[in-house]
């Protein structure tokens, strides 16, 4: 096989796709991008197997697959060509296809809201690569338990399950997944309702969407934690300009600057975002007293509550409610799988009634195999026990972060008793912004705070540094670049 035939494949025998799917995508990656014409001939099913050190049968197959699907074709006694017919469509469509350079006249005209002008927070694209990843809400992969997972997707996809959720379910949630959250993972918050009371969402801010659409107006009045989570606040920017920044402290939001004409309180009083302060008994009971006292709302985000360092950690705002004024949030994307896309929301039944009729106008219900799989998943204990290795890990990491902040005179940071992150204070000469570019090109990913705080002009001397995904044994080597980056920018 020549050498052109060569550059087209990089198989990885590491990789979770089998190698005659890799050769499949290949092949078509080449076709597509016209790197390949209709009256080329592919390599032999011979030829490539031996090229590519793969079994001949590897390579048939995918062949076979490419032939069904309709990219090439066989010509008798010649090989395998491109389809001709294919190529010429996928050419032409590729060719009639306008340049969207100028925006169209209905746009500006009708368009509400442009939520891409918003502020918000990023992640660098190869952060995986990146040998001091202090990456924010993403796990490191050793912790993650493939062969259990394996085993419930294994599990979820045999005929029967798979005729238990390969329909349309329109808004109802997997009763089996319910049940899981019922009694096994709201219990450990103190947290027991009945399965009415319980939506099953998109992640927790799918849920907070829903929140928003139902209950904030154009004159509901939202106190909101300051620093806090951008995404919450451009949510609930799309309904209301009546959004009040609410000083944190060590023990959480500051509850007397919460006015009493306010409608709804936003919180996340187990790890606070982004500070990672833990809500004190003190201020949760003030907190409840003010809602009960002046008919507000909470909302509580419970996020990283398993992850606490506590033996005894705080009971959730929503256990200690007696006056039905929480709605608690939970998601096991921020947890363990942010790709999964998965959150529950706790309210009354008769606000779950209208979130369900709202979430079915949206996406009709969550997708059944995922509910089912992570049912499976807490079911058997798995969700349990990999939260004690995470806990066990986290708490190593964050010692170690604790200790280097506390001999660095440069670095300060609010005490926090478990979660994921530190919120790191910097000297105001170094701009955490410019500070953050420079640690790229070192290899360190750190995020700058400024998007979390509420101010026009913020404060920009903030990290937000995450210890969830990078290698235990590389966290003080990635924390002394990063000081040693502020001198060389004091300097």
């Amino acid at each position: 096989m020549n050498e052109m035939w060569n550059q087209f494949f990089s198989l990885r025998h590491d990789k979770p796709r089998t190698l005659q799917l890799q050769i499949r995508q290949q092949l078509i990656d080449a076709i597509t991008n016209g790197l390949i014409g209709p009256n080329e001939p592919l390599p032999s099913s011979r030829n490539l197997a031996l090229a590519l050190k793969v079994a001949r049968n590897t390579v048939i197959a995918a062949y076979k697959e490419l032939e069904f699907d309709g990219y090439i074709t066989p010509q008798q006694r010649k090989g395998y060509y491109v389809n001709e017919q294919f190529y010429e469509n996928y050419t032409n469509s590729n060719e009639s296809q306008p340049n969207d350079l100028t925006p169209p006249l209905w746009l500006n005209k009708l368009i509400t809201k442009k939520p891409s002008i918003q502020t918000n927070i990023h992640n660098p694209e190869n952060w995986q690569s990146l040998p001091y990843s202090f990456t924010i809400g993403q796990i490191d992969k050793s912790l993650i338990p493939y062969y259990e997972w394996r085993e419930v997707v294994r599990h979820s996809s045999t005929l029967p399950e798979i005729q238990k959720w390969n329909i349309d379910h329109v808004d109802n949630d997997d009763p089996s997944l319910i049940k899981q959250i019922q009694s096994k993972v709201l219990p450990k918050r103190g947290i027991w309702v009945n399965k009415d009371q319980i939506l099953i969402t998109a992640g927790s801010q799918n849920a907070i969407y829903i929140i928003a659409n139902l209950l904030v107006k154009q004159n509901t009045v939202i106190a909101i934690e300051n620093p806090g989570y951008p995404d919450v606040r451009n949510i609930f920017s799309f309904r209301t300009d009546n959004i009040i920044p609410i000083s944190v402290d060590k023990d959480g939001i500051v509850v007397k600057e919460i006015k009493t004409d306010t409608n709804i309180v936003f919180t996340t009083p187990s790890h606070q975002y982004p500070t990672g302060v833990t809500m004190s008994m003190e201020r949760r009971n003030s907190l409840l007293s003010t809602a009960k006292e002046n008919n507000m709302v909470i909302i509580e985000d419970d996020y990283e509550a398993e992850i606490n360092f506590q033996k005894k950690p705080n009971p959730s705002l929503k256990s200690l409610d007696k006056d039905n004024n929480v709605i608690y949030v939970g998601s096991f994307s921020k947890a363990f799988a942010p790709g999964l896309r998965l959150g529950y929301m706790v309210a009354p039944e008769s606000f779950i009634k209208e979130a369900r009729a709202l979430r079915r106008l949206i996406l009709r219900h969550i997708p059944s195999n995922n509910q089912r799989s992570v049912a499976l998943f807490i079911g058997l204990g798995h969700y349990h026990n990999m939260f004690t290795k995470i806990q066990k890990t986290n708490k190593e990491r964050w010692g170690l972060i604790n200790e280097k902040i506390n001999q660095e005179p440069l670095l300060s940071c609010t005490p926090t008793h478990g979660g994921s992150t530190f919120w790191v204070k910097i000297p105001k000469s170094v701009d955490s912004d410019k500070l953050c570019q420079k640690l790229l090109d070192r290899g360190v990913a750190v995020r700058p705070g400024h998007a979390s705080f509420f101010e026009e002009k913020p404060p920009s001397n903030y990290l937000h540094l995450g210890y969830s995904a990078i290698d235990t044994n590389k966290i003080n080597k990635g924390i002394d670049i990063l000081v040693k980056e502020i001198k060389s920018m004091m300097s």
